[in-house]
């Protein structure tokens, strides 16, 4: 087959990844080969490559209860065990450090995610505004994913100067107590308008520092319960000051939005909300999966027994200092790569036991559902590397370079 045929037909074989992607509100797909091309070039080619982006889970303890918490879905309903807290004001710069100066094939990690698997990141406040002022000087693009209750002026000089804030709201004011605490009070809706008032107050904050770049994000995981409040939500976190709202099932599949009428329900409410509250470039709106993909159950279609690409991409640092395969493993049970407090983070990363552990995925993943972006892109890296090994790297990056 000469050349032109064979490419051909890989373009062929990529298109009905990258032309759905294209479509798609998180076109994980597209933004590997047009965001982070290089990353994508380096695994084409099998040659060595950090991870574009590192999770740091700082704590493993939470100040809420959300009854679909992922940490507690994926250990099976069985009661939640926590990795140890070992990052400290003494050693969290070690961990900082190894990542700024981590350098593997001309590329560099480019982002930090602080965020958590069962644990909220800003309960060791000091430790995770420390690690973030150090990484934005560096130049590195940092996020925090938070449940939002302990923001505050005291951590606003922070975060003002980071790329993003994604709050997870994920309950309206009348479900919020039900689903999110842990009941032991009386009712009130005192802890929802408080995460209203943080991002209120984040807003106005944003609203006087000059040429501020920080994106407010919220985030809401769509159950039977909070279904019928996400319009009323939506108008309350805009009018908070908030940029987007986000919708997501329950990808742990506790909670089932197809029996009944939730799942229509639910979506006639984001469609409402878009037709009245989206404003371009002032509030967006926008849902992770769609009807089909909930009725179909598409965000754990990937199964790990078919070994996982993903991990090379994303990196996760655990609340005990232990790198792991994704955010998903960080658990007791979870096998870990290397501890980057003690050892920097370029040498756990190019270690002979994370390269070891990593080829065997299938037998070492301990997580019954991937995050969405790897249960996405595993089978377009799959398809890659099948047709790298049938065409060779350079015509698979040349379509690559036609399609996009």
């Amino acid at each position: 087959m000469n050349g032109d045929a064979a490419k051909s037909e890989i373009k062929a074989s990529l298109e009905s990844y990258l032309s759905i992607a294209k479509d798609a509100t998180f076109a994980y797909e597209r933004f590997l080969v047009i965001k982070k091309r290089k990353y994508l070039d380096s695994f084409i080619d099998q040659i060595p490559f950090p991870p574009f982006e590192v999770e740091i889970q700082m704590s493993s303890k939470c100040n809420l209860e959300c009854s679909w918490c992922i940490g507690d879905e994926v250990q099976l309903g069985k009661k939640v065990l926590n990795l140890s807290n070992s990052i400290t004001n003494d050693n969290v710069d070690n961990i900082v450090e190894g990542i700024i100066s981590c350098e593997i094939g001309g590329l560099r990690i480019e982002a930090v995610k602080f965020s958590g698997f069962i644990g909220e990141p800003l309960l060791p406040k000091a430790e995770t505004l420390k690690a973030m002022q150090r990484l934005v000087g560096a130049g590195k693009r940092v996020g925090l994913f938070t449940n939002g209750m302990l923001m505050g002026p005291d951590t606003w000089d922070t975060l003002l100067n980071i790329d993003y804030v994604h709050v997870s709201l994920d309950a309206g004011p009348s479900t919020y107590y039900w689903l999110k605490e842990s009941k032991k009070s009386p009712f009130s809706n005192d802890s929802f308008d408080k995460v209203l008032e943080n991002i209120r107050g984040l807003n106005e904050a944003r609203k006087s520092k000059h040429n501020c770049q920080l994106k407010i994000n919220v985030g809401y995981v769509v159950i039977p319960g909070n279904h019928n409040e996400i319009y009323h939500s939506s108008r309350l976190v805009k009018e908070a000051g908030a940029d987007s709202i986000r919708f997501k099932c329950d990808i742990g599949g506790k909670h089932d939005l197809v029996r009944g009428k939730a799942l229509d329900h639910a979506f006639e409410q984001i469609y409402k909300a878009e037709r009245e509250l989206k404003e371009e470039d002032v509030f967006s709106i926008s849902a992770i999966h769609s009807k089909n993909d909930v009725k179909s159950k598409k965000y754990s279609l990937w199964q790990c027994l078919n070994g996982c690409d993903y991990q090379h991409f994303l990196a996760t640092v655990g609340s005990d200092g232990n790198l792991y395969l994704c955010d998903h493993n960080t658990m007791p049970g979870g096998i870990p790569l290397g501890n980057v407090i003690d050892i920097p983070f370029k040498s756990v990363w190019e270690s002979d036991r994370r390269n070891y552990l990593s080829e065997g995925v299938k037998y070492t993943c301990q997580c019954k559902v991937c995050p969405p972006f790897g249960n996405r892109v595993n089978f377009f890296l799959k398809e890659l590397r099948e047709l790298t090994e049938k065409y060779g790297a350079e015509l698979v990056k040349n379509a690559l370079s036609d399609i996009a």
